[in-house]
């Protein structure tokens, strides 16, 4: 029994090495100088993103005509998607299939047939054939 009890210490102390180790080292996370370094980091990317959006500002400023063939480019693109969604909607999608003439009740049967004559041809050894 007291085996089992020294077992249990010794995996107490190794759980309480490992919690100590994990606490350090957050610990060392938050006060050392790497959260105002990531700070400090944030701050530089957003001033990069922000001298990007001033250069691409500039430069639309210089060169206006291409920028202005992009836009529009993009509104038809747009446009177009808008258009084109309008106009068919989904519940449309169905009734365009329903209105097809391979899909009309007295073709189905005969659909159903020409499958089932597929699947089953007549040169098997074993051969199914509906008839009416």
């Amino acid at each position: 029994m007291s085996n089992a009890a020294d077992e249990l210490e010794q995996d107490v102390e190794a759980s309480r090495g490992r919690l100590d180790r994990t606490l350090g080292d957050l610990q060392s996370r938050f006060q050392g100088p790497g959260i105002p370094r990531d700070l400090a980091d944030l701050k530089r990317s957003g001033q990069a993103a922000g001298e990007v959006v001033e250069r691409f500002v500039a430069d639309v400023r210089v060169n206006p005509v291409p920028a202005l063939l992009i836009a529009a480019g993009l509104g038809l693109l747009v446009y177009d998607v808008v258009r084109s969604v309008r106009r068919r909607p989904a519940a449309s999608y169905a009734a365009a299939d329903r209105d097809l003439a391979e899909n009309q009740p007295d073709r189905m049967q005969a659909r159903l047939d020409e499958g089932l004559e597929e699947s089953f041809p007549g040169s098997d050894p074993v051969s199914v054939r509906i008839t009416k």
